[in-house]
């Protein structure tokens, strides 16, 4: 279930009466605040209905970031086999590319999300409804994806930065639509100012659901790690993000430092 249906079913009341209340504080302000703030507010409304009446049973999670930051790799490395085209040539992702757990429910909620490369995955295939480790050298992989566990689609979107225009159109578009932003970076580009000025403050808002991950951490010391991290940590806060966990991992090596987003 996605985060904001999630909340719904636990405490509907503050997520309802926000809704409402952005209803008719949009009705009440018509003619009187811009138009362009009005216009804002009744498209989120719209895309809130439509999400909602979509499959609640599944969660949207965008891996977004910068040319270079291995958001491919990283998919794939979850997945457990190459469904995105990662490679040293850039860009490499120019339509966004969707793994997907759980195909009940899904085809609507992914013709919403405008996303025609689907890969269906099931037990066999992919552990992202558990984040399972990956199993030592000679072990087979434990599979603990049910038949009744919730459904999840895992998107790897264009860069933010591709010298595409069309491309970052799509990866600002979706920014908007999943229920999940997971900021991935590496080491050359996690403190970029225009990256973070231009795409990470101004979703400073969507805080609780959203994770920033240090990739490619198996290319700096591991001396030098932690305050990297700490660095990161300080420079997400400084944007806006009080919660929102700093994670570091390797796509390459399936390990990371703290914790990682899968501690294969």
């Amino acid at each position: 279930m996605s985060p904001l249906l999630g909340r719904a079913a636990t405490a509907p009341a503050p997520l309802i009466e926000r809704i409402e209340a952005l209803g008719r504080a949009a009705d009440a302000l018509d003619g009187i605040a811009p138009s362009a703030d009005i216009t804002t507010a009744r498209e989120l409304l719209e895309r809130v209905d439509r999400r909602r009446a979509l499959s609640a049973e599944h969660t949207v999670i965008g891996l977004f970031g910068a040319t270079g930051s291995g958001k491919s790799s990283l998919v794939n490395a979850l997945v457990g086999k190459e469904i995105s085209n990662a490679a040293v040539r850039r860009p490499t992702t120019a339509v966004p590319v969707a793994a997907v757990v759980g195909a009940a429910g899904s085809d609507a909620l992914l013709d919403w999300l405008q996303i025609e490369q689907r890969h269906l995955l099931d037990g066999t295939d992919a552990e992202l409804a558990t984040a399972a480790q990956r199993p030592p050298a000679g072990r087979r992989a434990r599979r603990t994806h049910q038949a009744d566990a919730p459904g999840i689609v895992l998107l790897d979107l264009p860069d933010l930065d591709s010298v595409e225009s069309a491309h970052r159109a799509v990866a600002e578009r979706m920014s908007g639509l999943v229920d999940v932003i997971v900021w991935v970076t590496d080491p050359q580009k996690y403190a970029d100012a225009v990256l973070h000025q231009e795409f990470v403050q101004p979703f400073a808002g969507h805080d609780a659901v959203t994770v920033l991950v240090l990739n490619q951490i198996d290319r700096i010391r591991q001396d030098e790690r932690e305050p990297v991290l700490d660095s990161l940590a300080g420079i997400a806060r400084a944007d806006g993000l009080e919660r929102a966990p700093v994670l570091a991992t390797s796509a390459t090596t399936g390990r990371g430092s703290r914790s990682c987003v899968s501690t294969w």
